[in-house]
């Protein structure tokens, strides 16, 4: 069965004694994930990771499993790109609210050829300890058992997972708005220009960062701020504008409640652009307006002359109040 004929589930916690965790291995491509004390698959451990899918299940290994004592809460996949791992390796984290009993850590699978241990230290550890309760992070690379696992339904997630379970927002607002206080300017452009992969960026964005420049906003580009900053920025921010990507998964937690959102779709599956439009409203009460004029757009060079589209999405932009 696709995932995308499956609701997202509702919440629940399951404790397994004697659970194996199955990591991903590098001849078994996505396959991972928990097995029972009968060495059954336990499908609530699935992770539905991309393009209504969800990460197939595990075999019992054939050699004996490391052993983890104690008791840890099942994360789910590791990812390195920064928009799954908000999708994927924290929807389940939740539960920490609603264990009956302490946990001693977060169980995380790590994937062969993906270095999740260094993109923890240098970048996104600040939102794991602040997501996580400071909960020390055992990061799963080959078959473990586990005394006993806490083993959380998955509380959000890509596509018409995007909106989350009540518990899930409730947490992840909880948690990300009682770090960093508000801090920097009310009207925010959160602009991709500077990343790396060409294919990543927004057509003409030079431009836009001179219209919103102009009409009293901060171009602000999340790459080159910490994970705190982007909170404080985000929370601080009454009117928000910018094309979708990764930094309105993380901003959608944490938007004020009442604060004008632009959206501007820069992709041609307007199922991924939607979900972040769900997430966004699922997870704080905003003001959303989607923009779409270039959402059919064939990238020209930066330097050429302004396509038709563009100027329509002045035009949207004027009419809506941004700028």
């Amino acid at each position: 069965m696709r995932a995308d004929a499956c609701p997202l589930p509702d919440a629940r916690i399951d404790m397994v004694a004697d659970a194996i965790l199955v990591p991903p291995q590098a001849e078994t491509g996505m396959t991972c994930g928990v097995l029972g004390p009968d060495g059954n698959a336990l499908a609530a451990a699935r992770t539905y990771y991309s393009d209504a899918r969800f990460t197939p299940d595990p075999t019992p290994p054939d050699a004996p499993p490391a052993h983890l004592h104690g008791r840890w809460l099942f994360a789910g996949m590791g990812r390195y790109h920064f928009g799954h791992f908000l999708l994927e390796s924290t929807p389940r984290l939740w539960a920490l609210d609603h264990v009956a009993t302490p946990v001693d850590g977060i169980a995380l699978f790590s994937r062969p050829g993906r270095d999740i241990a260094a993109v923890l230290r240098r970048r996104l550890g600040p939102l794991m300890a602040q997501l996580g309760q400071n909960l020390p992070i055992h990061l799963i690379e080959h078959p473990t058992r586990v005394d006993e696992l806490v083993l959380p339904s998955q509380g959000f997630g890509h596509l018409h997972w995007s909106h989350g379970t009540p518990e899930a927002r409730a947490y992840m607002r909880r948690h990300l708005c009682a770090g960093p206080v508000p801090e920097g300017p009310e009207r925010i452009y959160i602009s991709r220009r500077r990343l790396k992969d060409p294919i990543k960026q927004v057509p003409h964005e030079r431009l836009l960062e001179r219209w919103t420049t102009k009409a009293g906003y901060q171009v602000i580009h999340p790459e080159r701020l910490t994970i705190p900053e982007q909170i404080a920025a985000y929370r601080a921010a009454k009117v928000i504008l910018g094309p979708d990507g990764s930094a309105f998964h993380l901003a959608a937690f944490v938007f004020s409640p009442g604060a004008k959102v632009g959206l501007i779709q820069r992709r041609t599956r307007q199922d991924v652009f939607d979900a972040i439009a769900q997430q966004i409203t699922g997870f704080s009460d905003v003001d959303l307006t989607s923009f779409a004029a270039l959402s059919d757009y064939a990238p020209t060079a930066e330097d050429g002359p302004r396509p038709p589209q563009m100027l329509g999405l002045r035009a949207d932009l004027q009419a809506a109040g941004f700028i």
